[in-house]
C-alpha cells in the first residue's frame, strides 16, 4: 500500500469514529473557534504592554534568564527550585527550554513587553497545535470541541497568566497540548510524536511537578503507537510502510529530544561537583519532611479533577491556599471512583461501536488520572505547607482534558446514523458559541493565581525605581544578596536586577542559591564587587549604616498619600487627647502585654507623643485585630488609615549603595 492509500485509510477510519461532514460551513466555524480562542491571550498582552507591565519577582527572573542566552551567561539549568528548602541540596529545575523560548522576543522587546510577548506566542502556539491536532482525529467536530475546552481553561486561568512567564504557570496550555499530542500518538499520528517530544522536554524542564506524570504519559502513548503498528500486520504492504514512516519520525523524536537536553547535559558533566540531574535524584530520596502521602494525595486531585466546582475559575483562585478544607477523604475516593468509571464506560462503549479515536481520547485521559495521583502521594510536604498550590497546576489542563475526553465519547454517539450532517452542524456552531462566551468572559482584567502577577501593586513603584537606576551605572559590579532578603517572593529584587541587567551593570551573587539561579560566572569571591546594592521596603526605614540612596520608588498616588498624612495628624490628636479607649478583647490584650507600645504611651499620660504606636504598627493591629472602642466615624477613619499604611509599606520601596571596599585611588 502507498503511502497516499495509507492516508486514504487513515481517513476513512476517522470518518468511521467520528463523522465530520466535509461542509464549509463547519470549517468556518472550526477556524473562527481556533481565532476566537486565542483572542483572550491577544487582548491580555496587548493591555499589559499598553499599562506599561514590568516582570516582577520570579517573572524578572525568567527575563534575565532568557537575555543571557545570548551572552557569556548562558544558561544550562531551569530556575532554581524552592524545593531547594526542604533537600539536602541546591537544585533547579532540569533545564532551560523556556528560557531559550523566551530569548528571542526578550531581545527584541525591552522592559516587560518582551518576555509577556514571549509567553503569550507559546501559549497562542499552543492553542493552534491543540486545534491542527483535534482537527486531524475528528475534523470540525472534534477541533471545536477541542477549543471550547482551550478557551474554559484560559478562562479558569485568568487573563494575567495568559502572557505570564513564571514556570507554574507559563506551563499549563503546553500541558493541555501535550495531553492532544499523547492522545494523537496512541492513534498512529506520526507527525505528533517529535512534537510530543520537545513538549515533555519543556514540560519536564521548567518545572519538577511533572517528572513522573509525562513520563507516564508519554509511556503510555509509545505503547499506543507500537499497538497501533501492530494493528496494521493484517496487511504486509501497509504494516512494512506504516513501520518504515514510524521508524523515521522516531528518530525525528530522539533527535529532538538530544537537542533539548543539550544544556542540562552539559551543566551535569562540566559543572563543578555534582550536577543538577544527580542533585535532583539524591533530592529525591533524601526529602527532609516527605512526601504528602496517599490520603492527602487522593484528596487534592479529586478536588480539582472529580469534585465541582472541578477545575473552573473559583477553584484555581480558591483550591490549596491558606485555609483549604479538604475534602473527606471517603467522598474524594468515591468521587474519583465514579470518573474512572465514567471515563472505563467511554472506552467500552466506543471499543463496541468501533470508535478507535474516542476509545483512546477516554483511555487517555484515564492513563493521566493514574498519573496524577501517583504525582500528588509522592508530593513533597514544603516548608510552605503539606500542599503547595502552584506544584499542582497541571491538575486543571488534566481536568479540562478530562472533561474534552467524556465530551468526545458523547459527541460521537449523537453524531452517527440518520441526520447526523445537521445534527454535527448545530454541534459545532453551538460548540463554537460557548468558545465566544467564554473568551468574552476572559477578556477584563483576571488575576485568577499566586503568581507573580498577583503583585501588580508594585509596578509603579518598581518603575520609579527603574527610571532611577542611572545613578549606579559607574558603580559595578554589584553585590545584590540583600535585594533577596526580604519577604520570600518579594516582588521588587527580580525587578531591579532585571533592570542592571538592561543597563549593562553587572551583578554577583554570594547566596548559594542566587549563584544557581543567575549562574556560576556571576559568583561573588570575595574580590569581584566594589558595592552592595541593598532594599528596604516600606516607610519609615532607616538607611543602612554606611549607605546612601540611590533609588526611591513610591507608588501610592499622591491624592492618597495626602489622604494618609491628613488621617495621620487626626489620629494623633484623637490619640493625645486620650480619646482612644480599647474594649474587652483589647483590654485582654493590653493585660497579656501584647500591646507594648501602647502601655508605653499611656504610662507617660496625657499629650504623650503617639508616634510609636504608627511606627511600630501596633495601631494597625489594634484595627485589625478590633480591639478599639470607637464610634463609626473614628471606626472608618483608623480603617481607612490602616489600609493606606499597608498599602504604603508594600508600595514604597528603597535602594542604598554601601562600598565593600575603598574604590582604586581613595
Amino acid at each position: 500500500m502507498t503511502m497516499t492509500e495509507q492516508a486514504t485509510s487513515d481517513a476513512k477510519e476517522r470518518s468511521r469514529t467520528v463523522r465530520r461532514p466535509p461542509t464549509r460551513l463547519t470549517f468556518a466555524l472550526f477556524v473562527a473557534s481556533a481565532t476566537i480562542a486565542m483572542i483572550p491571550v491577544v487582548v491580555a498582552t496587548t493591555r499589559a504592554i499598553h499599562d506599561g507591565w514590568i516582570p516582577l519577582g520570579d517573572n524578572a527572573l525568567f527575563a534575565i534568564r532568557a537575555r543571557d542566552l545570548f551572552t557569556h551567561n548562558l544558561p544550562l539549568l531551569g530556575s532554581w527550585s524552592s524545593a531547594s528548602l526542604n533537600a539536602s541540596t541546591q537544585i533547579n529545575h532540569p533545564g532551560p527550554l523556556y528560557f531559550d523560548l523566551l530569548a528571542v522576543p526578550a531581545r527584541l522587546w525591552e522592559g516587560g513587553a518582551g518576555v509577556a510577548i514571549g509567553a503569550a506566542l507559546v501559549n497562542a502556539l499552543c492553542i493552534v497545535g491543540i486545534a491542527v491536532f483535534a482537527y486531524r482525529r475528528g475534523g470540525a467536530l472534534l477541533g471545536t470541541a477541542a477549543m471550547a475546552a482551550t478557551a474554559a481553561l484560559g478562562w479558569s486561568m485568568g487573563s494575567e497568566m495568559l502572557f505570564e512567564p513564571w514556570n507554574p504557570h507559563s506551563a499549563l496550555l503546553p500541558f493541555l497540548f501535550f495531553l492532544v499530542l499523547v492522545w494523537s500518538v496512541t492513534c498512529g499520528d506520526l507527525p505528533a510524536l517529535p512534537l510530543m517530544a520537545g513538549l515533555a522536554s519543556l514540560l519536564v524542564q521548567t518545572h519538577l511537578s511533572y517528572a513522573f506524570l509525562v513520563p507516564i504519559l508519554g509511556v503510555w502513548a509509545v505503547a499506543g503507537l507500537v499497538m497501533r503498528i501492530r494493528s496494521a500486520r493484517g496487511d504486509r504492504h501497509a504494516f512494512v510502510a506504516f513501520r518504515r514512516q514510524a521508524l523515521w519520525f522516531s528518530v525525528a523524536a530522539g533527535v529532538v529530544i538530544v537537542v533539548c537536553w543539550i544544556q542540562p547535559l552539559i551543566e551535569q558533566f562540566t559543572s563543578d561537583g555534582d550536577g543538577n540531574l544527580t542533585r535532583l535524584v539524591e533530592s529525591s530520596r533524601s526529602t527532609k519532611a516527605g512526601t504528602i502521602g496517599v490520603g492527602l494525595g487522593t484528596r487534592v486531585v479529586a478536588t480539582v479533577l472529580s469534585l465541582p466546582p472541578w477545575w473552573f475559575r473559583h477553584s484555581m483562585r480558591d483550591e490549596f491556599v491558606k485555609g483549604w478544607d479538604a475534602p473527606p477523604l471517603g467522598l474524594a475516593v468515591l468521587s474519583l471512583v465514579v470518573l474512572c468509571a465514567l471515563l472505563g464506560w467511554c472506552v467500552w462503549d466506543a471499543r463496541r461501536r468501533s470508535d478507535r479515536t474516542s476509545s483512546l481520547v477516554a483511555a487517555t485521559a484515564a492513563v493521566g488520572l493514574v498519573g496524577a495521583l501517583i504525582t500528588s502521594w509522592r508530593g513533597p510536604v514544603t516548608v510552605f505547607g503539606d500542599v503547595t498550590p502552584h506544584t499542582f497546576r497541571w491538575l486543571w489542563p488534566l481536568g479540562a482534558f478530562a472533561f474534552f475526553a467524556v465530551a468526545v465519547n458523547l459527541i460521537s454517539r449523537v453524531t452517527r446514523g440518520e441526520g447526523s450532517v445537521a445534527r454535527t452542524t448545530w454541534i459545532v456552531a453551538s460548540l463554537a458559541l460557548v468558545t465566544l462566551l467564554v473568551a468574552v468572559l476572559n477578556l477584563p482584567f483576571a488575576d485568577e493565581g499566586s503568581g507573580p502577577n498577583s503583585q501588580e501593586y508594585a509596578i509603579p513603584a518598581a518603575r520609579e525605581l527603574d527610571r532611577q537606576l542611572g545613578s549606579v551605572e559607574n558603580e559595578g559590579p554589584l553585590l545584590i544578596d540583600d535585594l533577596f532578603k526580604g519577604v520570600f517572593a518579594d516582588p521588587y529584587g527580580g525587578a531591579v536586577i532585571a533592570e542592571l541587567q538592561r543597563r549593562g551593570i553587572p551583578f554577583v551573587a554570594r547566596d548559594a542559591g542566587l549563584v544557581r539561579q543567575f549562574g556560576p560566572a556571576r559568583m561573588y569571591n570575595g574580590r569581584n564587587a566594589r558595592s552592595a546594592l541593598l532594599l528596604r521596603v516600606g516607610t519609615g526605614t532607616d538607611t543602612p549604616s554606611g549607605a546612601r540612596r540611590v533609588a526611591h520608588g513610591q507608588g501610592v498616588p499622591r491624592v492618597d498619600q495626602r489622604e494618609f498624612s491628613r488621617l495621620e495628624e487626626q489620629i494623633r490628636g484623637y490619640v493625645q487627647a486620650g480619646s482612644l479607649r480599647l474594649n474587652r478583647r483589647g483590654e485582654a490584650a493590653l493585660a497579656r502585654g501584647d500591646l507594648p507600645r501602647l502601655a508605653d504611651v499611656q504610662a507617660q499620660g496625657p499629650g504623650a507623643d503617639p508616634q510609636v504606636l504608627f511606627d511600630s504598627r501596633e495601631l494597625d493591629l489594634m484595627v485589625q485585630q478590633d480591639f478599639l472602642k470607637v464610634d463609626k466615624t473614628w471606626s472608618r477613619r483608623l480603617r481607612r488609615y490602616a489600609t493606606l499604611q499597608h498599602r504604603a509599606d508594600l508600595e514604597t520601596v528603597s535602594l542604598y549603595l554601601k562600598p565593600l571596599r575603598p574604590s582604586a585611588g581613595s
